[in-house]
């Protein structure tokens, strides 16, 4: 199929002659006769062509549709058509945002063959978004998300420091990532740091690094982050942790473009911030426990993820996303899921955002013998989690990853006959953390030595 038309004139006859050239070419094409009619139609369906004549009765002209059209759904290629063959006005509509102009009545010639260079156009589009949507590896089709998409393009063009809002677990640290690799830093690793994990009374030393001597139990130079990060970008994720005393060190690097070691000298330092917070730091600023001045340095670029539970519409994709992405990195059969499944993860809250709908259907294909998920293999893993970490009790969402955790690690331990070594690799992590999850989620080895 190709391009969705909507076409916007109050000839009928014109319309229905129209209607069946188009449709004949295996365009999908729907007619509207009133300015009322289009808007109505273009509130309840997603057209990629709008044809719209210049002259509607209810109008002076067509271009107060057609500047409300481009405001509403700048995506949408319109397609100007006049009876009047009147230069002017052909220039007047490209002016306002028109992809095209065509004289009515048009040769079915002529008229396929601009509808096919503005198809072809958009078809481009698609693939060149479905390209960066594949290298930056988010998931997304709704129209909160093409704004994101289109942030992370654009903030990967500049070095620009970029501030990444939203709740925890929508993903913003996989758009830092995205940022960094589309960046000219895309070659080199980015490094990061999460704020709120690092002890108050080390952070100066962390980030900045010190000389020797310049404390009691420094016997040897030490390099911070901020130099390790020159050259490169550097993610500070939840930024709003920041220690007040240690703001203005961080600004002078933004600013200045220069550090300096705890007992050293000034050096110059060239990194591309991007930062991370799920608080409100413009909140902070007014309470005083977060810099106005650092704020609007790292606010240069602003992107907002939205909660999952406002965009409805991406979570069949991204689960079947996380769906691909388990099995494959597990080696087992490709699972997929049923209609049914898609409509009962759609109509969940997820609190927890992409991360917990990501454990849900890790947990729901661990339960599963079926090739299709369906709601019952949700239900059940959801189940047997309350079951075996808490009875009847309701569970945090920190209870439930760690339940998640402990039946996962479980898992593959049986599926690797208790071989820690080998289930480490399955799990894509090392020997040692793994035997100190075993350790922290009380999970019994059968054999003391594995």
């Amino acid at each position: 199929m190709k391009a969705r038309i909507l076409l916007a004139d109050d000839d009928k006859v014109f319309c229905n002659l129209v209607s069946r050239v188009l449709k004949r070419n295996e365009y999908e094409v729907t007619s509207v006769n009133s300015v009322e009619e289009a808007q109505k139609a273009l509130q309840s369906s997603n057209y990629d062509i709008m044809m719209l004549d210049m002259c509607f009765p209810a109008l002076s002209d067509g271009f107060g549709l057609l500047e409300e059209v481009r405001q509403q759904w700048p995506r949408m290629l319109v397609l100007m058509i006049s009876g009047s063959g009147h230069i002017p006005d052909a220039v007047q509509a490209i002016k306002y945002g028109a992809a095209d102009f065509i004289e009515k009545p048009p040769e079915p010639e002529h008229l396929l063959l601009r509808l096919n260079a503005l198809s072809g156009h958009l078809l481009r589009e698609k693939q060149l978004k479905q390209a960066r949507v594949a290298a930056i590896g988010m998931v997304g089709v709704s129209r909160e998300m093409n704004a994101v998409f289109d942030g992370i393009i654009q903030a990967s063009r500049f070095d620009n420091p970029v501030l990444i809002t939203g709740e925890t677990g929508v993903g913003k640290e996989l758009a830092a990532h995205a940022i960094h690799r589309l960046s000219d830093y895309g070659d080199r690793n980015m490094l990061s740091i999460n704020c709120a994990s690092v002890p108050r009374e080390l952070f100066e030393a962390e980030l900045f690094g010190y000389t020797q001597g310049a404390f009691t139990g420094a016997v040897k130079e030490h390099k911070g982050f901020f130099e390790y990060a020159h050259n490169t970008s550097f993610f500070l994720d939840e930024v709003g942790e920041l220690p007040l005393e240690l703001q203005a060190k961080i600004l002078r690097v933004i600013s200045e473009g220069e550090m300096q070691k705890i007992g050293g000298d000034i050096r110059p330092v060239r990194t591309r911030i991007i930062s991370a917070s799920n608080r409100d730091l413009e909140q902070a600023v007014e309470q005083g426990t977060f810099r106005g001045d650092l704020f609007y340095r790292l606010n240069a670029i602003h992107i907002h993820i939205p909660p999952l539970r406002t965009r409805r519409e991406d979570i069949p994709g991204l689960a079947q996303y996380f769906l691909n992405d388990f099995c494959s990195k597990q080696s087992i059969t490709p699972k997929f899921l049923t209609p049914e499944a898609q409509s009962w993860l759609s109509q969940r809250k997820w609190k927890g955002n992409a991360r917990e709908l990501k454990h849900c259907v890790e947990r729901a294909v661990i339960f599963t013998t079926s090739d299709y998920l369906d709601v019952v293999d949700f239900t059940t893993a959801e189940t047997s989690v309350r079951k075996n970490y808490s009875g009847e009790r309701h569970l945090s969402m920190a209870e439930m990853v760690k339940a998640y955790e402990k039946q996962l690690i479980e898992f593959y331990l049986k599926e690797n006959n208790y071989n820690v070594s080998q289930t480490a690799k399955h799990l894509d992590t090392d020997r040692s953390n793994l035997f100190k999850k075993i350790k922290q989620l009380n999970i019994l080895l059968p054999q003391q030595d594995q």
